[in-house]
């Protein structure tokens, strides 16, 4: 038996508040990659086998609506997760585009969405092929 971990994208324009999510979804067992911006995330999206996207909604969520469309024209099957601020105003359609909106301020509501929408950080299964553990490569 070995342990299988859930990669999570996490978009955000403030590289403060992407640094310190980051830093707590690791905590919490999750691997992460990160982007400050929607393209960039689009084009990692595109490239990596991710679990589920935390997508952290700017301004009135018209840029953020565009890059979740895009994500889910992507790999439609891939939760978005939105994080929204108390009392933000949004454009309509915004939160349509997402499989959960959770409190921006609210990690263990975080912890929670991302857990019904992709499972949970690590599973146990049967892994039949040798691989190194997180963050350590061969070379």
């Amino acid at each position: 038996m070995s342990e299988s971990f859930r990669t999570i994208l996490c978009i955000c324009s403030d590289v403060f508040s992407l640094n310190r999510r980051c830093g707590f979804l690791r905590e919490h067992g999750w691997l992460v990659l990160s982007s400050t911006t929607g393209h960039g995330g689009i084009v990692q999206f595109a490239a990596e086998l991710v679990h589920a996207i935390v997508l952290d909604v700017d301004g009135d969520g018209a840029e953020t609506a565009v890059t979740a469309g895009e994500l889910k024209r992507t790999k439609e099957k891939v939760p978005v997760i939105m994080l929204v601020g108390e009392g933000q105003t949004l454009v309509e359609g915004v939160v349509e585009c997402a499989d959960a909106v959770v409190p921006r301020l609210n990690e263990s509501e975080l912890l929670k969405a991302l857990e019904q929408q992709a499972g949970p950080a690590r599973s146990r299964c049967r892994d039949t092929t040798r691989s190194n553990p997180p963050n350590q490569h061969n070379f």
